[in-house]
């Protein structure tokens, strides 16, 4: 076996692996500059660099956490909140006295847009699941899908609707004893009718059946 050597540098790219080396120098440092090992004025610039730069690692990572914990804090509080707005647009909704140019000033009106579905294609998914291939797929805002499905090299000749956001492909294996590939695609459907465009290729090995 022939070993071709690569030389790594120094340098960790790491930032985890750059702060063990750089804590392992501010560590042994002063000594040897104490014992005359080391120059002093260059050994001293350096180590007030490096002492500078974890200072900043030590900020990052503090900031870090910070954020994080905010960021659960936040999550966690939120919920009530918009079940509370929810309940208080449904309050003075059932209030005549409270005109519909109000609630739109407030800021508590539902609204409603018109999206085209010229460009809209599903975002198809599959794993295997049990044995089963689980297609899924972001449904909203229209009514489902049209999937079609081969098996190995074979024609697409499986087609069917799906209005949920997951399905379960049950057919029978061709043959349980060998791997088998199961290719899809898709297109959305809106009021029964077939609209934007076809949806990437996906595929899902099956293990065989021991």
């Amino acid at each position: 076996m022939v070993q071709i050597p690569v030389k790594k540098s120094f340098i960790e790219s790491s930032e985890t692996g750059f702060a063990r080396k750089r804590d392992n120098f501010l560590d042994k440092a002063p000594q040897l500059v104490a014992d005359g090992v080391l120059p002093k004025e260059a050994t001293e610039n350096l180590i007030q660099l490096l002492q500078g730069d974890k200072s900043r690692y030590e900020q990052k990572n503090m900031d870090q956490q910070t954020a994080h914990d905010s960021r659960i804090i936040f999550t966690q509080g939120h919920p009530p909140v918009e079940k509370a707005l929810r309940g208080y647009k449904k309050l003075i909704d059932d209030m005549p006295s409270i005109s519909p140019e109000t609630q739109l000033d407030l800021g508590l009106v539902n609204e409603t847009k018109n999206e085209s579905t010229n460009n809209k294609k599903p975002d198809l998914k599959v794993k295997e699941v049990g044995g089963i291939p689980h297609i899924s797929f972001t449904k909203y805002p229209l009514n489902g899908i049209i999937l079609f499905g081969k098996i190995n090299d074979g024609e697409y000749d499986f087609q069917t609707t799906v209005k949920t956001s997951g399905f379960n492909d049950t057919r029978p294996r061709k043959n349980p004893k060998l791997t088998e590939i199961r290719e899809y695609y898709a297109y959305y459907i809106h009021n029964g009718v077939k609209v934007g465009k076809q949806s990437e290729i996906v595929r899902v090995v099956l293990s065989p059946i021991e």
